[in-house]
């Protein structure tokens, strides 16, 4: 029941966005934009989109301690991003941590820790991308849940680095003995991580996989989209349809991604037809090459769905 509640307000959440997207919509007009846009360009962009995922690799090798293949990091981040745009819950965090148990020769709980690493230092990423902006728009409203989630985040690391013993006393509220190990098991290994060192190293490669994917969005706002190369028009667009796309809503963030491209252009004088276009072109040209990669990775690496979905409803097994 709980599940069918979850996936409700996912696809609720696609189809009211959805809606926002379309509304007042001049469906001539939009077909013109869609047909108006370069081939080349479109096939640039894609090539773009999967030539991003090379810096991720390589920082994914970093925190796994270069026991993985730059290629085998590259192909665990598209593995991730694959089955995240067909499978709801970010059942992609744990086909990664999968293929990485079994391309380093991992336990579940060092993957997940890598994983754990990659995914905050993006959030964090974001959450400092997203204050930019809203400094520069002067609107901050949407950043406080992702400033809650990541501020506290990084409170319970300091905890954790500054007095362990009461980090690992919140190890009660875990239910479940076998859960209550696995997590005791993810926390010493958090632990083992807090030097200032490995700390600034990750930023590195996170300022670096990020730079990377402004560049690519700023490829297809410019040569598809024809609009200016005006950074503060690129770095908004970019961060507030990441924060769309961060939601917990339908698989490959399906109609969220429009409604917020649709949303941040308008503020740069776009029209709606014109936004939408632009919007569901970028975001398919995202999501299809990424998605034949990502399921290229998942057949050959012998796992299967139903692996990982049992994998994420036991993990300390």
């Amino acid at each position: 029941m709980r599940k069918c509640l979850s996936l409700a307000a996912r696809f609720g959440l696609a189809a009211a966005c959805l809606t926002y997207a379309l509304w007042g919509i001049d469906f001539h007009r939009l077909g013109q934009a869609l047909a108006g846009f370069p081939v080349w360009a479109m096939l640039l962009y894609a090539v773009t989109v999967l030539a991003s995922a090379l810096a991720p690799g390589l920082r994914l090798r970093f925190l796994v301690g270069d026991r993985i293949s730059s290629v085998a990091g590259v192909r665990a981040c598209l593995l991730g991003l694959g089955v995240n745009n067909v499978l709801p819950a970010r059942l992609g965090e744990m086909a990664k941590a999968a293929y990485l148990c079994r391309e380093a020769g991992l336990s579940l709980g060092q993957s997940l820790e890598a994983v754990f690493w990659e995914r905050f230092f993006d959030l964090s990423a974001l959450l400092a991308l997203g204050v930019a902006v809203a400094a520069m728009l002067g609107q901050g409203v949407l950043l406080y849940p992702l400033l809650a989630i990541v501020g506290g985040g990084w409170a319970f690391l300091a905890l954790l680095r500054l007095r362990p013993a009461a980090a690992h006393a919140c190890l009660r509220l875990v239910p479940g003995e076998r859960l209550k190990l696995f997590a005791g098991e993810m926390l010493t290994l958090f632990e083992g991580r807090l030097r200032a060192g490995f700390l600034l190293r990750l930023a590195a490669w996170t300022a670096l996989c990020w730079t990377g994917f402004i560049l690519t969005f700023a490829v297809g706002l410019t040569s598809i989209g024809g609009r200016p190369a005006d950074p503060t028009m690129i770095l908004t667009v970019f961060a507030v349809v990441t924060l769309g796309f961060a939601l917990p809503a339908a698989p490959g963030g399906m109609g969220v991604y429009e409604a917020s491209a649709v949303l941040a252009l308008g503020w740069f004088g776009v029209d709606r037809d014109q936004a939408f276009a632009l919007g569901l072109t970028l975001h398919m040209l995202q999501y299809i090459p990424v998605t034949l990669a990502g399921m290229w990775v998942l057949a050959a690496s012998g796992l299967s769905l139903a692996d990982l979905r049992r994998r994420a409803e036991t993990p300390g097994l």
